[in-house]
């Protein structure tokens, strides 16, 4: 019986570089320590990346970082074996610890590695650093397949953006014929696609006959990295389904109450502080279910992305205070002076992205209308957009527009994006403005699904959720394919 076959990844870099930063994220837990300071690794630790039903496995190892490279490199040079002579030098710990951690890392790299996964700060000029030609010859020294990972890349670009950023590394590293790729890996702001890449890369320089156990493994942390992306998927399905279902009823206002609003808004009459219009009532409750579905939602993305850290309520309901966008009804004095007559009414809607349902009851701009044009033409209420006015016999409710749902998706998928860039090796989740680039492809993508919207909120509410699923799947995968030109 052989024992299970294993297939070694070996995170390699000058020190302080950010190796258990990004194993960190790879890995989607907490490994190693990390601090702004040299040599913080001194071991060679292995993690298991992925496990096949036969035993095989994928492991990843963070290995000490190259200290004084340039001056081992000058040191090995013109020797017959000069890997060989390191290795068999005694280093003192305390004395030379720069030689000593180098002297551990080309040991692990040589007996150990199957793949060296090179990792570089991406803002250092490579004609201006020196330790890289040095770390690249002591690596053909010793003569296994590096793929050179480009970190600290900062805030994610578009990608015509970064590609000439990852040709200058790719011109200057083309000289070493064992460098197989260069690819982007932030270890801050890298996504599951990229890491999909990234084992792409790993699977074309890998030796024949370790091809047909990787491919096994690639499927099994493949799958792993679907069922996050599934549950992500279904979360934002669920958070919409909620909202395309909510509604909050508006009563209708007696005559005495529409005298009496006249007046508090002309100023004829005191206002009660404790006396609030309906429609503005029912407009913040909305409002709040919304800000508490998006806070919980942005909680299950960071804990099903392997994140840790949670989303803040008051923040996300101050958002859909300021982003979203606002109007008021538009109507002149003569038809702000028709009282009950809904003069106006139809104006101030339309001024207003009201999509009213016909009502019963012989009102024929319906009831909702008629309080909401009134309310409106009297008093510049700020009405929302996004919310609808329906009307039936059961009486009138409000509920979220169209226009307010879209607005909604594009939030949840921009989220999403945020979240599954976010690398665990930068600590707690914290929320932060995305690149103009994402929302400007995410809305040119939601175009083609807007009539599917409309289809999908005339069916029965248990059937929403699965066919709410199925478009945003289609949606993020179309925003993938176009962020990365890759299929997930």
């Amino acid at each position: 019986m052989t024992d299970p076959l294993r297939i070694h990844l070996s995170l390699v870099s000058h020190t302080n570089i950010g190796k258990t930063t990004l194993a960190r994220t790879l890995l989607m837990r907490d490994v190693g320590e990390i601090a702004d300071r040299a040599h913080v690794t001194e071991t060679t630790d292995d993690y298991v990346l992925a496990r096949a039903i036969d035993g095989s496995e994928l492991v990843l190892w963070d290995t000490p970082g190259f200290g004084n490279s340039v001056q081992l490199a000058k040191r090995l040079e013109g020797r017959a074996n000069p890997v060989g002579w390191f290795l068999s030098e005694v280093w003192d710990r305390f004395t030379n610890k720069a030689f000593w951690l180098d002297q551990r890392a080309v040991r692990h790299i040589r007996d150990t590695a199957s793949i060296v996964l090179y990792l570089v700060n991406v803002e250092e000029v490579p004609a201006r650093s020196p330790y890289v030609p040095a770390e690249m010859k002591i690596l053909s020294w010793i003569g296994k397949p590096v793929i050179v990972l480009l970190n600290q890349m900062g805030p994610p670009r578009e990608a015509k953006l970064e590609a000439a950023e990852i040709d200058v590394w790719r011109q200057s590293l083309a000289p070493y014929d064992f460098v197989k790729d260069v690819l982007p890996m932030d270890a801050f702001a890298r996504c599951w696609v990229q890491e999909s890449a990234l084992f792409d890369a790993i699977g074309r320089a890998l030796p024949t006959e370790l091809q047909a156990a990787f491919s096994e493994l690639r499927t099994v942390w493949l799958r792993g990295r679907r069922a996050i992306y599934s549950n992500s998927v279904e979360a934002i399905a669920r958070h919409i389904r909620l909202l395309l279902c909510a509604s909050e009823p508006v009563p209708a206002p007696s005559l005495k109450e529409r005298a009496l609003n006249v007046a508090k808004r002309l100023g004829l009459a005191k206002s009660d502080p404790e006396t609030r219009d309906a429609l503005a009532d029912a407009q913040a409750a909305l409002a709040s279910e919304a800000a508490d579905s998006f806070c919980a939602l942005t909680n299950k993305l960071i804990d099903v992305n392997g994140l840790s850290g949670k989303g803040v309520s008051k923040e996300i309901l101050r958002r859909m205070k300021t982003d979203w966008h606002l109007a008021t009804y538009s109507v002149d004095a003569a038809s702000a002076a028709a009282i009950g007559t809904g003069l106006g009414a139809a104006s101030g809607a339309a001024a207003a992205g009201f999509t009213v349902d016909a009502a019963s009851g012989g009102l024929s701009l319906g009831l909702g209308t008629l309080i909401g044009g009134l309310i409106g033409a009297i008093g510049g209420l700020s009405a929302a957009a996004a919310y609808n006015l329906r009307a039936d016999k059961k009486g009138t409710e409000l509920a979220w527009s169209d226009k307010a749902i879209s607005n909604f998706i594009l939030e949840a998928v921009l989220l999403y994006l945020a979240v599954a860039h976010f690398g665990r090796g930068r600590g707690e989740w914290t929320e932060s403005e995305s690149p103009a680039f994402w929302k400007e492809t995410t809305l040119d993508a939601l175009k083609e699904h807007i009539n599917d919207l409309k289809k999908i909120r005339l069916l029965d509410p248990d059937a929403m959720e699965g066919r709410l699923t199925l478009m945003i799947d289609t949606l993020i995968r179309s925003i993938f394919a176009r962020l990365y030109g890759l299929s997930v």
